[in-house]
């Protein structure tokens, strides 16, 4: 297996594991048949594909499109993980029914063939980087204390590593340059791009997107009902029996909120993302999204 490890520059003791596969990085636990079997995988018409970069907001859509399709807004009684291409053999994805929602944190071209050729209908979740950062090390922390007993190394490294794509997934503003690419290319209608800041501030506007752009055809009433009970509060409840967890408490469901950033960001932390912010996204029609000249709370 094709295992790597990645080093804080201020700590090279300390050594992440990684799995990299054709230049890619993911966590050392993936499978590396399951990661290179993706340009094969079997997609149905009538598959949907949810797609954004690691802690974006995937698990959120993820009920939120399930229920939208099967007009039920009963629980998913079944993790996101299972339905995961990055995560699971071609063969067991086959065994579940339509309709199914496909999901990843890969870059558009290395989704599997088919559903390019297809244009299936792609929901891809945007959110500020620099609350994935966060997000991203409160959750890795967790892993390392509790599963390898080791501690996570200051947040000022991890966020230069996160910059850098020097962790799974590889670079945030690689990632959604790819997808802003496809989507000025031939797959503008066949892909919508939904905002995590969006979904929190405003839950049943987005819903109602999202089912206009999956032509489900449902009402006011319903999309609300959605909105309700895919509260991360809800959630956190209602998919405990199903989620992965670390002490008890979900590990995918956290705290939703936006511009926690600035909690963890110092003014010299945020300069320095500003300064790599701007050289990467200057050209994309993203880049107004996530750029603030200022932190408000600096430590």
């Amino acid at each position: 297996m094709p295992v790597i490890h990645v080093s804080p520059e201020n700590n090279p003791q300390a050594k992440y594991p990684l799995l990299e596969v054709n230049g890619c990085r993911f966590p050392c636990v993936f499978n590396e048949e399951i990661i290179r079997n993706i340009p094969d995988v079997d997609i149905r018409d009538d598959d949907v594909l949810l797609c954004g970069y690691m802690r974006s907001g995937t698990h959120w859509c993820f009920e939120v499109i399930n229920m939208l399709l099967r007009k039920c807004d009963d629980t998913i009684p079944h993790p996101k993980e299972h339905f995961h291409l990055e995560q699971v053999f071609n063969e067991e994805l086959a065994q579940y029914p339509s309709p199914r929602v496909l999901n990843g944190h890969m870059h558009f071209d290395r989704l599997p063939k088919a559903a390019i050729e297809k244009k299936v209908k792609v929901v891809y979740v945007l959110r500020d980087p620099r609350d994935i950062a966060c997000s991203w090390y409160q959750l890795m922390g967790k892993y390392l204390r509790i599963r390898d007993r080791v501690e996570i190394c200051p947040f000022a490294d991890w966020l230069k590593l996160f910059v850098n794509g020097e962790l799974a997934w590889g670079s945030w503003f690689d990632h959604v340059t790819n997808w802003e690419q496809a989507m000025a290319n031939d797959h503008t209608s066949s892909i919508l791009v939904v905002r995590f800041e969006d979904l929190v501030t405003q839950p049943v506007r987005q819903i109602e997107r999202i089912d206009k752009f999956l032509n489900t055809k449902t009402d006011d009433t319903f999309r609300t009902r959605i909105a309700e009970k895919c509260n991360l509060d809800n959630m956190k409840q209602d998919k405990l029996a199903v989620t992965e967890k670390l002490n008890g408490r979900s590990v995918h469901y956290n705290q939703g909120k936006i511009g926690s950033w600035q909690n963890w960001f110092s003014g010299e932390l945020s300069k320095y993302f500003n300064r790599v912010y701007d050289e990467k996204m200057k050209d994309s029609k993203f880049y107004d999204l996530y750029r603030k000249s200022e932190i408000v709370n600096t430590s």
